[in-house]
């Protein structure tokens, strides 16, 4: 009996992990919705590829303001541009607002505004460093449609998501401004003195993320 008794043990001490998983409930002023926001269930069958950056849910945490923050099962979908939420009522989304932001697989997950054409947007950002100058990464999917065979001599493509990544600089009381990971690009929105003896002496080219956040974090330094 007392055999039974341990097996049964153990056996809820290792599910209750999963359904703590699970079962992570938001509340409800941080969501957009609560039954089945968020699901992309117009597109095609034979998609190829997936709008979502992980398809499973993963737990992170959710902040909003200088609240507690709440564990909740996340997943980025970069398609729509929102965070989904699982929860025991269904799929539900983030309210995109700038005061409730989320940590997930390791990164920061942000409102932010930005410039858009000849005016500004807003949208969800990876930070990828803290500071007065940020650099900020933007994943996107883009929808492609199916294209049909020209000849017998090639084959029909299905519809697909194309990985679209963009930067941006954040800087304090301005929108984020996009840049490519060059040296000309980088110097001239940072436009400072500072900046270009920091790139000179380290002989930058700023083609990689480290070396851009490299020389922010120096900067926010000063």
């Amino acid at each position: 009996m007392k055999k039974k008794h341990l097996i049964l043990a153990l056996g809820l001490a290792l599910a209750s992990p999963l359904s703590a998983q699970t079962s992570l409930d938001l509340p409800t002023e941080y969501l957009r919705n609560n039954s089945t926001g968020g699901v992309n269930s117009n597109l095609p069958s034979n998609l190829v590829g997936s709008p979502y950056l992980t398809d499973d849910f993963r737990r992170g945490m959710v902040h909003m303001g200088n609240e507690t923050p709440y564990p909740a099962m996340m997943r980025y979908n970069a398609y729509q541009d929102e965070i989904q939420v699982q929860s025991g009522q269904g799929i539900s989304t983030l309210f995109m607002r700038d005061n409730i932001w989320a940590e997930l697989n390791g990164e920061t997950i942000r409102i932010e505004t930005y410039e858009k054409g000849s005016g500004t947007a807003q949208g969800y950002f990876f930070e990828l460093n803290k500071g007065a100058t940020r650099l900020l990464k933007k994943h996107k999917r883009v929808f492609m449609e199916a294209v049909p065979a020209t000849s017998s001599y090639t084959q029909d493509k299905p519809p697909s998501f194309d990985d679209d990544i963009t930067y941006y600089l954040a800087q304090e009381g301005v929108p984020a401004k996009e840049i490519k990971l060059k040296k000309k690009d980088v110097a001239e929105i940072l436009n400072s003195e500072e900046a270009q003896a920091y790139i000179k002496e380290n002989k930058m080219k700023l083609r990689s993320e480290d070396e851009v956040i490299q020389l922010i974090n120096h900067l926010n330094t000063l």
